[in-house]
């Protein structure tokens, strides 16, 4: 990316959080019906998903990450989603805080009040956004950013299975079921996923090929498998997941010629850590 095109969206980014007041909370569209998840997928071109939201401009699972990932026109954010040790759902990849904080702590045995205070210690654009821009957002903050953007949010739980039902209450509330994908390493969480929720769009990540069966009867769902190298991928795998009824994708897709490949493949999704695969 050019040093003018970055300088214009970091530039749109933090006029749009400035304008969201002392809390820099992000207000919710309140516009007509939202696309769901399977008619974005029927859109012309690959749908990207900005993993832990631009992470090429701002630390990852920030608000001003989630943000910019909005402004480029990713259509889907993905965030992780942890319960704290107050009960609050929190956007964070790692239960450590080390990597991203410097702290040899955890955020489920941390209260949300003392998580919000932290500032990253690791990430791009440290020397961009305001430190108070940059601390754990709850999951509600991470929703309001999908909703004012119309972007999916792709939604990984992590940790106890526990964080599956509120994270779905306040999808539901919101009326985002049919848009929002609820994904997990943790079959756990899926199987739970599904049984407190029969429409919400559910993703296995690093799925195993004894849990594709499982997959489909469960319906309205996809997977992934762990192919670093997409030249090892076999013939006729992702035709075989389809034939399940089955959505699939691979990652990364930070490259034109890997991104070129998974539209090859026939992948339905396509995750991205870069800010635009070029």
């Amino acid at each position: 990316m050019n040093i003018e095109r970055r300088g214009f969206l970091l530039g749109g980014a933090i006029a749009a959080l400035a304008l969201c007041g002392k809390g820099y909370a992000v207000a919710g569209s309140s516009g007509g019906r939202r696309r769901t998840w399977h008619e974005r997928l029927m859109e012309k071109g690959p749908l990207f998903i900005a993993h832990r939201g631009c992470q090429s401009l701002a630390p990852e699972n920030t608000i001003p990450s989630f943000t910019c990932a909005a402004r480029l026109g990713l259509q889907a954010i993905e965030t992780d989603v942890r319960l704290t040790r107050d009960g609050a759902l929190a956007c964070s990849h790692d239960d450590s805080l080390k990597r991203m904080f410097g702290l040899k702590r955890k955020v489920s045995e941390t209260d949300y009040a003392e998580l919000k205070t932290l500032v990253p210690v690791n990430g791009n654009g440290l020397d961009v956004w305001p430190k108070e821009l940059l601390r754990i957002p709850t999951f509600g903050e991470y929703l309001d950013v999908c909703e004012r953007y119309d972007a999916v949010p792709f939604i990984e739980t992590k940790g106890d299975v526990a964080v599956v039902k509120p994270v779905l209450e306040e999808v539901r509330r919101r009326g985002l079921a049919c848009v929002a994908v609820l994904s997990s390493v943790q079959f756990d969480h899926i199987r739970e996923a599904r049984k407190c929720d029969k429409d919400i769009f559910i993703h296995h990540i690093f799925s195993k090929p004894e849990q594709l069966d499982e997959l489909a009867e469960m319906g309205n769902a996809g997977l992934s498998y762990n192919y670093k190298d997409l030249s090892a991928v076999p013939d006729g795998l992702v035709a075989g997941v389809h034939a399940k009824g089955v959505k699939m994708c691979l990652r990364a897709g930070d490259t034109p010629d890997a991104v070129a490949r998974m539209v090859a493949l026939g992948l339905d999704y396509i995750p991205t850590n870069v800010t635009v695969p070029m």
